[in-house]
């Protein structure tokens, strides 16, 4: 079973390069659902260091997204979904 899973363009032109220059030194192609496999499995075989890369992410708590959670916005109107746009991003 496969699942989909979204990334930034920017990491994933990293990954493509990356396996590109594997390809070319090395000259072992891997498909990039086998290269993140690989990294997924060296991840969870390296646990303390992704924790230390963790703790490193901004805290929760401080991202504008989960401030917003916290104190809602008040509009005034029952079903807000109309409005969500313009709140977001100021349309």
């Amino acid at each position: 079973m496969t699942v989909t899973v979204k990334i930034e363009e920017e990491k994933k032109a990293k990954v493509d390069r990356f396996l590109a220059s594997i390809m070319l030194q090395e000259g072992v192609k891997v498909t990039l659902q086998e290269a993140i496999g690989l990294m997924i499995d060296y991840a969870l075989e390296n646990e303390e260091e992704i924790i230390k890369k963790l703790r490193e992410l901004p805290v929760l708590e401080e991202d504008p997204a989960w401030k917003a959670l916290k104190n809602p916005k008040h509009w005034g109107v029952k079903d807000s979904s109309k409005r969500i746009d313009e709140f977001v991003y100021g349309c």
